[in-house]
């Protein structure tokens, strides 16, 4: 156990909450100002669409939410689905807030990818990581109808959240360090 793990769980047991930390300083589980606690995403493989409060009314994980959209992002190759790290919606839902478009349905090209999947795509010849982000499910590959990639890109950017990338057909967004590329 680490200082802040132990801290922590002292001010637990004095009936405090200390909630851990995210990209941002916002504590994990509270609403940013800029977060509205849903979000709305369309799997472009499976076709399938979710629309999903994954904060409950005080700013806390809900397990129902998480666990409909961790279904969407889960592999469409294999149907493998993992746990989603709820960072990841978080940054999506605070992104479609800032570009003034906190309503609408992203578009969802990759979620979660199974390492089989991920290594068809390699001996393919796309340009994936070998330990990708969203092999750990820290990562999204997508699209918002209406707003140019471009811009998208510049506004993930600007939440200094994880890393960005820039395709031809998406932005990659992770909630791992912070990192900007095109590919």
């Amino acid at each position: 156990m680490n200082r802040r793990e132990a801290l922590g769980r002292i001010a637990l047991a004095c009936g405090g909450l200390v909630l851990p930390q995210w990209p941002g300083g916002e504590a994990r589980g509270a609403k940013p100002p800029s977060a509205t606690g849903v979000l709305a995403v369309s799997n472009v493989h499976t076709g399938e669409t979710c629309r999903a409060r994954y904060l409950d009314p005080r700013g806390g994980w809900s397990p129902k939410g998480l666990a409909a959209l961790d279904r969407l992002f889960r592999c469409h190759y294999t149907g493998e689905v993992r746990p989603i790290d709820p960072k990841l919606y978080l940054l999506l839902d605070r992104l479609g807030s800032a570009l003034g478009r906190a309503d609408e349905t992203y578009q969802l090209v990759s979620g979660y990818r199974s390492p089989r999947y991920n290594e068809i795509l390699r001996r393919n010849g796309h340009a994936v990581a070998r330990r990708s982000y969203h092999l750990r499910g820290m990562a999204a590959d997508v699209r918002l109808p209406g707003v140019p990639l471009a811009r998208l890109r510049r506004a993930a950017q600007g939440l200094r959240a994880g890393g960005v990338g820039s395709y031809r057909e998406f932005v990659h967004v992770d909630v791992g360090p912070v990192r900007y590329w095109k590919g």
